[in-house]
């Protein structure tokens, strides 16, 4: 059985190859795996904390902190790995998912909230009830 998004991303890239969604390049590979565990490990548990009522005020110190991270890094940047890749589908959740984890993504993240207007604004992620 197979029940990590992140595994269950890179199972159906190998899967699927005609759709890639990770570079060919190892360094960049690398990158795209850097940018998921960012996502899962700090800004979802971090949210994960906030939306279940635990070190709130904490959590929401830290993820600003990741948030502004990912503004800079962001910046002059389409997506977060070169092209369109794992790494951006990673964050969808957490931008759907950002009035719940009390996340505030708004023209003071410039970067970072045309970014995440791209990701939303996907066809896919359109179509995704």
């Amino acid at each position: 059985m197979v029940y990590e998004s992140a595994i269950i991303n890179e199972y159906l890239e190998e899967k699927y190859p005609a759709v890639p969604l990770m570079p060919k390049d190892l360094l960049a590979r690398a990158r795209v795996r850097i940018w998921v565990d960012y996502c899962n490990t700090r800004l979802q548990r971090a949210g994960g904390n906030i939306a279940h009522d635990y070190e709130v005020e904490k959590s929401k110190e830290e993820l600003r902190q990741y948030l502004a991270t990912l503004n800079e890094e962001m910046e002059g940047r389409e997506y977060i790995v070169g092209d369109y890749s794992l790494a951006d589908i990673t964050y969808i959740p957490f931008f759907v998912r950002q009035e719940r984890y009390q996340a505030t993504i708004d023209n003071h993240l410039p970067h970072l909230k045309a970014w995440m207007d791209r990701l939303l604004a996907r066809p896919t992620v359109q179509a995704t009830p």
